[in-house]
């Protein structure tokens, strides 16, 4: 990764890479060209952070359990696809902005900003999208697609379904999704996606996409603003939740990068739809300067969304803003 790796991180590695098994002292000391005792001051200093090591006369070390963290490393050993390049940041001004100036830079797809914390976190509409550290994941996917320009905008909800997938998996709860690209769980907004496309006008192709995603993890001290009225996180409380967090980046990010050549053919459609959280509900929908109440009829094949007003008559919103009324949130 290209950074300078301390003697006690050496000594983690090939501990981790025996996978519970011992590895001598000698063996230590004479791959990583050092002495026995700077070997046995590395064991000492990473029991000194939290990692159990067994040591055991003529047989070695071995590594029992590590503590989580939420980082590069941890972040990295959890993703499949070998064009993702983890780069990890503890506190940005937003992970896209940082992630569309390293891909003008010439960052190669896969790039993935991480930040444990955003200054100045971006939602959809110009809004802002409270990052606070340690509790949630933000983070920001360079892509360099070859599809055709109108696929781009499939980008977002497809990033919502991989997303929606991760959650219920590592907390074995339902994520749902609301038109557009905001994800929920237990009628609270627990996530946003914001994606951002540069167009070469010459060659008239997509230079890059980012792909940006903030998820509330774990509940932040003090709550949530009460202005936000609908902000919820995956969970209370956890135990672990730096390996919480690595799972639902990683999660998410192996998802997407698995299926998202073949989007012009909206392989996610019917699990967008069958998350939908607006179905059958009154909307107040705000398109331009028209703002309207109407009845959500559903999801249409090319991701717009189908209402009725009440006069009968149907529209289909290709884009803008819904909400639900607050007194249906709870329901």
């Amino acid at each position: 990764m290209g950074m300078q790796t301390t003697t006690k991180e050496r000594v983690l590695e090939l501990l981790a890479k025996a996978e519970g098994g011992f590895v001598s002292g000698s063996e230590l000391a004479d791959q990583l060209g050092l002495s026995r005792n700077s070997v046995w001051k590395a064991v000492n200093a990473l029991r000194d952070e939290g990692h159990v090591v067994e040591s055991v006369t003529r047989r070695g070390h071995r590594l029992v359990s590590s503590p989580s963290t939420f980082d590069a490393a941890a972040i990295a050993r959890l993703i499949d696809d070998e064009r993702v390049t983890v780069d990890f940041r503890e506190r940005v001004s937003s992970t896209n902005t940082v992630a569309k100036q390293l891909a003008e830079d010439g960052a190669p797809e896969g790039t993935l900003v991480v930040a444990n914390s955003q200054s100045a976190g971006r939602g959809r509409q110009g809004r802002s999208f409270a990052s606070p550290r340690d509790t949630g994941v933000y983070f920001t996917l360079v892509l360099r697609p070859h599809f055709a320009i109108g696929d781009v905008a499939l980008l977002t909800s497809y990033a919502a379904v991989c997303l929606a997938a991760t959650i219920d998996e590592c907390t074995g709860r339902r994520a749902q999704i609301k038109w557009v690209n905001d994800v929920f769980v237990d009628g609270r907004k627990v996530s946003g996606i914001l994606s951002e496309a540069s167009f070469d006008a010459e060659t008239r192709s997509i230079a890059y996409v980012v792909v940006g995603i903030g998820v509330n993890v774990i509940e932040p001290e003090g709550g949530f603003d009460k202005a936000d009225g609908v902000a919820g996180s995956l969970v209370g409380e956890s135990e672990d939740a730096n390996a919480l967090r690595c799972s639902i980046v990683a999660g998410t990010v192996n998802r997407f990068m698995a299926g998202y050549e073949r989007i012009g053919s909206m392989p996610h459609l019917d699990e967008y739809r069958a998350r939908s959280i607006l179905d059958g509900r009154r909307v107040e929908a705000h398109v331009g300067d028209d703002s309207f109440e109407a009845l959500v009829i559903g999801i249409d094949d090319d991701f717009s969304l189908r209402v009725q007003l009440d006069d009968g008559t149907q529209r289909t919103l290709a884009s803008g803003e819904v909400h639900i009324p607050s007194s249906q949130l709870a329901e």
